[in-house]
């Protein structure tokens, strides 16, 4: 005889991370959405052990990463007379648009990417190093995802190429 237990979904607004990050978020200009740390924490399921100033570290680069590599593209719509990402026409899912919620992924895989880049320690042992190879697996897929977050923004074809 075998007993499965499961525990029942909770609601989202029970999702409480074990860090309280107050209100700390990371902006660019006003063309872009504000990141919340609290929100980008619980998305991306960061644990305390990553502090408020690890994080916002991470958020930051993060941001100016995906700004930069959309600057081009947000003059263009600039010029269309668009003053914020979410006045960009785009479809709207959960009532948010997707080039937000795109921008968003793009920002909070980086950002994970940045801190899970920062995990591998000194610990050699081979516990660790397999701990370590996979933690580049990850980091590799959020860095996937992340480039076609852009890529999606931008209105371009989603690229993916690996040598073999």
């Amino acid at each position: 005889m075998s007993l499965i237990a499961r525990t029942p979904a909770e609601h989202i607004s029970e999702d409480i991370p074990d860090m309280d990050d107050g209100d700390s978020c990371v902006t660019a200009d006003a063309f872009w959405p504000v990141i919340i740390l609290r929100d980008l924490r619980l998305a991306v399921r960061l644990p305390g052990r990553t502090t408020t100033a690890r994080l916002m570290h991470a958020a930051t680069e993060a941001v100016a990463h995906v700004t930069a590599e959309l600057e081009m593209w947000k003059q263009a719509r600039m010029k269309e007379g668009y003053t914020a990402l979410a006045d960009i026409p785009a479809t709207h899912v959960n009532s948010e648009s997707v080039h937000v919620h795109r921008y968003r992924r793009a920002v909070y895989a980086l950002a994970r990417a940045f801190v899970l880049e920062r995990t591998r320690d000194v610990d050699t042992t081979e516990k660790g190093d397999k701990k370590a190879d996979s933690l580049d697996a990850q980091v590799e897929d959020l860095w996937r995802d992340a480039r076609w977050a852009i890529s999606d923004i931008r209105g371009v074809t989603r690229i993916y190429a690996e040598l073999v």
